[in-house]
């Protein structure tokens, strides 16, 4: 097994915090929308029952 230098080690570092940091705003983002759809589906179960 090859030895990594620090500055490979460093690089392979950042590049998964960059890695992690999109996949944590994707999920955000998926979250958010999620969030937006089960409060429309709420509102229009809640006027569907009223009518």
């Amino acid at each position: 097994m090859s030895e990594l230098t620090n500055n490979e080690l460093a690089k392979k570092v950042r590049q998964h915090e960059e890695t992690i940091t999109q996949l944590v705003e994707i999920v955000a983002s998926t979250n958010h929308r999620l969030t937006e759809l089960d409060k429309k589906l709420s509102e229009n179960t809640h006027t569907t029952v009223l009518t």
